[in-house]
């Protein structure tokens, strides 16, 4: 974490120093389009489902389960600031991540529960092209806040616990990317971007037990609440289409 925390200040400071170069440079901003509609592939190379994220044993709290390397799509409107080398963007993803394990069941006999999560992540996003390279391609650096709303998707033995509660998380982003612009209206980019994504819910099974071949197996009638956090990063994939 300390090394994903150094890279956060990093890109950050490099945001800031992009900043102070790109706002003075005007030249020919003010004729360029001053709105694009992106649409993005993404993938997330990490994240955690934490198991008991307010049990008071340390242990417990800690347990986990991994995704690795998952796709979603989404889509940005962004504005480009008359006279600037700045623009605002506002975006929505989607993203669904499973895993497929087994549990133990009565008699010792393994049974498979699927569990994952969908989530949208909602956020404002400030660019900053930085001027060093000429002609069709370009680098920008950005960062900002976003929501995140989701939900855990979890069943045993094929019968699925619903979400009851949802409780959307907060946090920022920080991110760096190339752009070919291919003619005056479109353009292509590349980029990464660390997000603090996080998010809470509470699923619930609506009946005590389910018959998976010749057991019955015995399900948690009391709900039970589940943490996602979003550690890895995000590769993405643009196409831009400005008017």
């Amino acid at each position: 974490m300390s090394g994903k925390g150094e890279m956060k200040r990093t890109v950050c400071s490099l945001i800031l120093t992009a900043l102070l170069c790109s706002c003075p440079l005007v030249h020919g901003a003010a004729q360029e389009p001053l709105f694009s509609v992106v649409a993005k592939a993404n993938l997330t190379t990490a994240a955690r489902l934490f198991l008991n994220p307010n049990a008071s044993d340390p242990y417990a709290r800690a347990q986990s389960v991994s995704f690795t390397d998952f796709f979603g799509y989404g889509a940005e409107i962004r504005y480009h600031i008359p006279g600037t080398t700045l623009a605002v963007g506002v975006s929505a993803d989607y993203i669904v991540s499973s895993d497929t394990r087994t549990i133990t069941a009565a008699a010792q006999r393994p049974v498979p529960a699927e569990d994952g999560y969908r989530v949208i992540p909602v956020e404002l996003t400030g660019y900053f092209r930085i001027p060093i390279i000429e002609g069709r391609f370009g680098v920008y650096m950005g960062g900002g806040l976003g929501v995140y709303f989701g939900e855990r998707e979890y069943s045993v033995a094929g019968l699925s616990a619903p979400t009851t509660e949802r409780h959307p998380g907060f946090g920022i982003h920080v991110l760096g990317g190339v752009q070919y612009q291919v003619t005056e209206w479109f353009a292509l980019s590349a980029e990464m971007k660390f997000r603090d994504a996080q998010f809470e819910a509470t699923n619930s099974f609506a009946v005590p037990s389910v018959r998976y071949r010749d057991i019955l197996v015995t399900l948690p009638q009391k709900p039970f609440e589940s943490s996602i956090q979003t550690d890895g990063m995000v590769l993405q994939l643009g196409a831009a289409y400005s008017f």
